[in-house]
């Protein structure tokens, strides 16, 4: 029990001793590598809220059409349910899309890889991991 003990106040005692940093820690091809990450992914999500949104304008070109019919209010209730969650998923891959665009400027400006509260290094794993982070994994979590 020792060992934990010992270990765990060795883990606490590096994040302490962490520096400060004003710039990247990172090098030319590491920033680079990331960069490439988040486009990929920025990518990604661009083509899914294209199909997302003309989804949601085939949809309302349908129901134009489809306005003469009569429709179970059980089926409306369940098409109100699906754009509303399209909605949802818009709103959520927009907002992504907002904070890869804060990491790339932190790449940019040579900021990127240090926690925005802290000013220590995030982790690289964590930043292969959520590439688009702007804190250290203690601070997502609520511990600090």
């Amino acid at each position: 029990m020792t060992k934990k003990t010992s270990s765990a106040s060795k883990k606490d005692q590096e994040v302490v001793d962490e520096p400060v940093l004003t710039k990247t820690y990172l090098s030319d091809e590491e920033l680079e590598h990331f960069r490439q990450l988040l486009l990929k992914r920025r990518e990604e999500v661009m083509r899914d809220l294209d199909i997302l949104r003309s989804s949601l304008s085939d949809e309302n070109v349908e129901d134009s059409i489809n306005s003469n019919y009569s429709m179970h209010m059980a089926d409306h209730g369940t098409e109100t349910m699906d754009r509303e969650q399209r909605f949802m998923f818009i709103a959520r891959d927009e907002k992504y899309i907002g904070y890869i665009d804060q990491a790339l400027d932190r790449i940019r400006n040579r900021t990127y890889g240090i926690c925005i509260k802290s000013g220590k290094p995030i982790p690289k794993k964590r930043l292969e991991a959520v590439p688009h982070t702007a804190v250290r994994i203690e601070f997502k979590q609520g511990k600090k």
